[in-house]
């Protein structure tokens, strides 16, 4: 078949059996292809046999119903890209299996492509505007190469999606990991902790081990490399020296990181060299059937990174309780000598303020190194996003296809930037550091540049305002009240059903102004409504919507610092609305 004929032309011959080939190598790359024409199918499957992308083939999955692809679907919802007939058992099965797809299953990563031999059943504007669909083609025009730059296109946008999504994932895990982590006083708890968190940091597969090794001292007074923490087939083997429970070749790699100190990559292994700054080298072997990828070995770096000053503080608070329990018999055996006694006592207290000030200090850097990730994580994120809106612009004029799948890219580059926002804004206010820039603002123009770039992103969305009963200026901090509009309006598009409607409004309230942005989304159940504003808490209903549990906590915080409240008012089903009150009096 020539790449430019038509592959469902009035004139096309049936196609012939498959030869018989030898199973390639790399996994395949599955296509879900939906049509109630065997042709289709056999054509499809005929045309692709002989493509490859990124070294991978290609491998259809047939249904010849929008019902048999629902089955399908429910068993296996990991296709990348869909193609999907809009005619089938009905005029518009294959529109109600799009949105079957994007809403009943929430799959948002899946690509998919409209394939109709009947344009006039649904008019391709009236499709793209009204389905949240990636690519339309009408089967009279579609050759073999726009069939294929079509698949590809959809799998290097699903492909983008995933990698979006296991970042942000990521970091969640670190830093949810890194808070529970830094509370642990024990160093063996310490230790074990980080062995069961480093398994969730990256997704450790089925039949993967972890374990930890330090040197130690044996009675012979020699040192010994010595598992002191495992996970898998290493958790019977704590306490053991490393060459009675291990391979060679495992004992060779984490003799060689302890000496050169660098962490090594390889094909099923990754050992990990965690230092710290006094009390020595740790080194971790994670084991696994598949390698890390590239993204996992960034995340596991930054994971040892973080934790190395969490474990300076464990040792420090265990030698304090050492010495603690030390001063303790002294004073029970030793009670005649006072003067050695409060000598020691001096000295404890010396220790502890020592402890203390490194503490403090630590804290300080942890500051210091979340903003360095923040920055690190800008610059990338910028660069993808003005990537983006230079396509964008691009393809209004050239290739109106790919808008869908632009909006898709800067959506998910907003959500990542969004949660930076938040979390460095909520660790500020945690710590007391935040210095607020108070000066006049106008509400209405605040509510008006919040909601301009949500109109941009969400275009099928529908948002309403009523602002004529504000003031013309209220005193506070924009940049921080721009925040909390940012989080509510947000929550309400991301807690409701697509397309969304958003109501923003304002007013005064007696001596108060209030800001109210509604929704008619899920709801909070009544037990939750009290729990909404702590920090890290989600609702039960929340499931499969991305967040972090974050941003209604600083929003309470801001509007607390401006001397306001929030309320909260929601009926499961109907919709949520939060309400912010802010004093109307003046500098």
């Amino acid at each position: 078949m020539v790449m430019d004929d038509l592959l469902f032309g009035p004139d096309d011959d049936q196609p012939g059996q498959d030869d018989a080939g030898a199973t390639p190598a790399a996994e395949p790359w599955t296509i879900l292809v939906v049509d109630d024409e065997p042709q289709v199918h056999a054509m499809t499957s005929v045309l692709l046999r002989d493509f490859e992308f990124e070294g991978r083939p290609f491998q259809i999955v047939s249904a010849l119903s929008a019902a048999e692809a629902r089955r399908t679907l429910a068993i296996r919802p990991d296709f990348p890209v869909a193609l999907i007939d809009v005619v089938m058992e009905q005029e518009d099965a294959g529109l109600r299996l799009v949105r079957h797809i994007r809403e009943d299953l929430g799959n948002h990563r899946m690509r998919i492509i409209l394939r109709t031999g009947q344009p006039g059943q649904a008019p391709e504007r009236e499709v793209v505007v009204g389905y949240d669909i990636n690519d339309y083609k009408s089967k009279t025009e579609l050759t073999a190469q726009k069939l294929y730059t079509s698949l590809v296109s959809g799998l290097r946008a699903w492909r983008d999606i995933v990698t979006i999504e296991r970042q942000r994932q990521g970091l969640e895990r670190i830093l949810s990991a890194s808070s529970r982590l830094f509370a642990t006083r024990s160093m063996r708890a310490l230790v074990e902790g980080m062995v069961e968190q480093l398994a969730r940091v990256v997704d450790h597969v089925e039949g993967g081990a972890i374990l930890a090794c330090r040197p130690t001292d044996r009675a012979d007074r020699s040192r010994a490399l010595t598992i002191i923490a495992g996970t898998g087939r290493h958790a019977a083997h704590v306490g053991v020296p490393a060459t009675d429970a291990l391979p060679v070749d495992a004992v060779a790699a984490i003799a060689e990181a302890f000496a050169t100190e660098t962490s090594r990559f390889g094909e099923h292994r990754c050992v990990l060299v965690f230092r710290t700054l006094e009390h020595g080298t740790t080194v971790f072997a994670l084991d696994r059937p598949e390698p890390y990828s590239l993204d996992e070995q960034r995340l596991l770096e930054v994971f040892c990174q973080r934790m190395s000053v969490g474990f300076d503080n464990v040792c420090l608070y265990e030698d304090l309780v050492t010495l603690n329990q030390t001063l303790e018999r002294r004073v029970a055996d030793r009670t005649a000598e006072l003067a050695a006694n409060q000598k020691a006592l001096i000295l404890a207290k010396e220790r502890a303020e020592l402890a203390l000030e490194r503490e403090l200090q630590a804290k300080h850097e942890q500051r210091q190194f979340l903003a360095m990730v923040s920055h690190e994580f800008r610059t990338p994120l910028a660069v993808i996003d003005s990537a983006a809106q230079l396509l964008t612009r691009r393809a209004q004029t050239t290739d109106t296809g790919m808008l869908d799948r632009l909006g898709a890219i800067r959506m998910g580059v907003q959500r990542l930037t969004m949660l930076i926002d938040s979390y460095l804004t909520d660790e500020r206010l945690q710590s007391g550091n935040m210095v607020p820039d108070f000066g006049t603002v106008d509400p209405r123009a605040l509510v008006r540049s919040t909601l301009e770039p949500f109109l941009l992103a969400y275009p099928g969305h529908q948002f309403d305002t009523a602002l004529d009963g504000l003031p013309a200026a209220l005193y506070g901090d924009g940049h921080l009240l721009g925040l909390v509009l940012v989080n509510l309006i947000n929550n309400a598009i991301k807690y409701s059903e697509s397309p969304a409607r958003i109501t923003v409004s304002g007013g005064c309230d007696g001596v108060n102004l209030y800001l109210e942005v509604a929704d008619r989304g899920c709801g909070i159940p009544e037990n939750e409504r009290a729990r909404v504003f702590d920090r890290f808490f989600r609702g039960t209903n929340a499931g499969g919507v991305p967040g972090t549990g974050i941003g209604l906590h600083t929003v309470q915080q801001i509007v607390q610092l401006h001397g306001g409240a929030i309320r909260v008012d929601s009926r499961v089903g109907q919709g949520t609305a939060f309400r912010v009150l802010l004093p109307l009096a003046t500098e």
